[in-house]
């Protein structure tokens, strides 16, 4: 079973796009930060472009950059940004349906899931990125 991880990249890149503003990074060498491949730092970037997170620039001495502020960067509105991030696994394959739990497991769990989510995000949203580097400043 593998965690889903995306949110802790996209939270990584972003602190450190943010500490090298004046600077275009590539994803290789964010890639090297998060110690992960650069095609996940490049789907991971696309995301966060569309979200207007980060703008991105190709050619040789292209890369990414913060597009805002620290401070108006919500974790909440990063996860929501990530497709597909989910905070635990559904059944791979469907429950027996003649079972009395299996009938109706996924649509409970849907529910648990959605509630989770929702209050996972409402906490995040009172989390800035700058919150995050003034708490990476003094780990």
């Amino acid at each position: 079973m593998s965690q889903n991880c995306r949110f802790a990249f996209a939270v990584h890149v972003l602190a450190v796009l943010a500490k090298r503003p004046d600077e275009a990074c590539s994803s290789p060498w964010l890639a090297q930060t998060v110690n992960t491949n650069p095609v996940v730092i490049r789907r991971l970037l696309l995301d966060l472009a569309h979200a207007g997170f980060v703008r991105t620039e190709r050619g040789p001495h292209g890369g990414a950059r913060l597009r805002l502020s620290p401070e108006r960067i919500l974790l909440g509105n990063v996860l929501s940004s990530l497709e597909g991030t989910t905070l635990f696994g559904m059944h791979p394959r469907r429950p027996l349906s003649s079972c009395p739990v299996g009938c109706r497991i996924e649509t409970v769990l849907d529910e648990v899931h959605d509630r989770a989510r929702k209050a996972l995000e409402k906490e995040l949203n009172q989390i800035t990125l700058a919150d995050v580097l003034d708490r990476c400043q003094k780990a």
